[in-house]
């Protein structure tokens, strides 16, 4: 989380750069939800819930896997 406090406390330059900070701030928002509900889940012994607590970890991985390649592109 303190890496996406950092990405946010930058003031983007252009509009384009606008656009690139929301995009990356929502998936780095959904996956911080996510990591923080597993870790509450780990801490209560929820040990059984994990796999469908955190089932949403992939798609997030995926959407942040097709924005890299858009920008290295």
């Amino acid at each position: 989380m303190a890496a996406q406090n950092t990405f946010e406390s930058r003031q983007p330059p252009s509009e384009r750069a606008d656009a690139l900070r929301e995009r990356l701030g929502q998936i780095l928002d959904d996956a911080g939800d996510v990591l923080a509900d597993l870790r509450i889940a780990a801490r209560r012994g929820q040990v059984r819930e994990l796999s469908v607590t955190g089932k949403e970890l992939p798609r997030i991985a995926g959407r942040l896997d097709r924005l890299e390649k858009e920008l290295a592109s």
